[in-house]
């Protein structure tokens, strides 16, 4: 997909958007301050300043105040977001059943017009990827609060993902009016990613690099900038945006899986390995791991590919075990390692629940391995109804096409792929290429 994980890293710039709001408010993390512009809705800018270490002591800090003050229920809202934080920087998905625990423990305590709890358990809900059920929940806080904009950027979220596009996009519309800030262009040029105009794309993240008040908001916004170059295949431009914002702040990881990724894809195979050990080492999270077990794989480093194989069966067992729903990653997972099977259990269970076009695609994909061609094609077309410009879903299509004998098709589906981003993935850019090879030999 065009940004690693669909809607993740837009999921991200919202969780910490309320991070900045609960838990600032409550215990002062360092780097807001009183010139800075207003936490409430706009700027990542608390939070990820609070990186895994500040994170902590925000935890500790909100603890102690819980022992002295059992009863505050802004301060029990702020505890659970914090553990929601503390979990995607720290890696360690079990603070999500903890940041349950507490929401529910401050809607206890205030059980009507508790907004904070109700955006917290929305954001919650979506780390954990029910966006059906987060949805619900910002609408319940959207009745308490019409005007925050924080609750408004995890409902666009909630709605991209489960495809109702045409009234994200209204929302999204709204957020910006309220309050233009780091997320609200991230969300901004993800919509237009996702509609095909990069230009626009490129333009609203450049904003959000402007407006970026801490490092960790401009490393955050630059490597979202580098997806963008990554993902239209100007492989030099996306190694110079990570390595920028790795220098803005290395404390936060996605760039330097940026930088293990343009690595690989430059033939610089030993700096990429080193890179991708140091990526797994401080967050083993299944998109990362997925990736480097493909790329030991491309190398015919079979042995060490199957250790990564093991290292994504225990996260997924840890990850269920905190709440996460991994319907769709498993299905893509399964359908190109060899569980065909499972895979087309996933995909449907996803697409059950979520319309959005990276889980389609995901659907097309299993139902092609398993022969299901014609009602994949469907599906596989039926993706690109926004106009997205993916290199994986160009090649997805154009191998269900090669599948149905449509060689013309599938020649300009592949070709296509490897125009977007011919280093698209180690393992489909090389099968892509092949196999377009054979098709214009005939």
């Amino acid at each position: 997909m065009s940004r690693g994980e669909i809607a993740r890293l837009a999921i991200v710039g919202t969780v910490l958007a309320v991070a900045t709001v609960l838990v600032a408010a409550v215990v002062g993390i360092p780097g807001e301050s009183p010139s800075q512009p207003p936490a409430a809705g706009g700027s990542v800018s608390a939070a990820a300043v609070a990186g895994p270490g500040n994170m902590t002591d925000a935890i500790t800090k909100l603890q102690d105040r819980l022992r002295r003050v059992p009863g505050d229920a802004q301060s029990w809202a702020s505890l659970g977001i914090a553990y929601v934080q503390q979990a995607r920087v720290s890696g360690d998905p079990s603070y999500y059943n903890k940041a349950a625990g507490v929401f529910r423990r401050s809607l206890e305590e205030q059980p009507e017009a508790n907004g904070p709890a109700l955006t917290g358990q929305a954001s919650l809900a979506a780390a954990r990827h029910y966006f059906g059920r987060s949805l619900q929940l910002t609408r319940q806080a959207q009745r308490i609060n019409a005007y925050d904009s924080v609750n408004l950027g995890v409902m666009v979220d909630a709605l991209i993902e489960l495809g109702r596009y045409p009234r994200a996009f209204r929302e999204l519309q709204r957020m910006v009016d309220l309050k233009p800030g780091v997320p609200s262009y991230t969300r901004v040029s993800y919509g237009f990613e996702l509609r095909g105009d990069l230009e626009g794309a490129t333009y609203a993240m450049r904003r959000a690099v402007d407006i970026a008040y801490s490092p960790e908001d401009k490393a955050f916004a630059l490597y979202q900038l580098g997806e963008l170059a990554w993902n239209s295949g100007r492989l030099d431009e996306a190694a110079r945006l990570y390595e920028q914002g790795q220098q803005t702040a290395p404390s936060y990881v996605p760039n330097l899986y940026g930088l293990a990724k343009t690595a690989a894809a430059s033939g610089q195979t030993q700096t990429a390995l080193e890179r991708y050990r140091e990526l797994i080492g401080r967050l083993p999270q299944p998109q990362y791991v997925i990736e480097y077990s493909d790329y030991l794989t491309s190398l015919g480093r079979g042995e060490e590919a199957a250790q990564q194989s093991d290292l994504i069966d225990a996260q997924e067992q840890i990850l269920r075990a905190a709440g996460v729903n991994l319907d769709f990653e498993l299905a893509l997972y399964d359908a190109s390692h060899g569980r065909e099977k499972e895979s087309l259990v996933q995909a449907r269970q996803a697409w059950a629940s979520r319309k959005g076009v990276f889980v389609e695609d995901a659907y097309a994909w299993a139902l092609h391995v398993n022969g299901y061609d014609r009602q994949a094609l469907r599906h596989a077309v039926h993706s690109q109804r926004l106009g997205t410009q993916s290199a994986l879903l160009a090649f997805h299509r154009g191998m269900i096409q090669h599948s149905l004998g449509m060689t013309k098709a599938a020649r300009a589906s592949l070709l296509r792929a490897l125009e977007v981003n011919p280093h698209f993935s180690p393992l489909f850019a090389p099968e892509a290429q092949r196999t377009l090879d054979q098709l214009r030999s005939r």
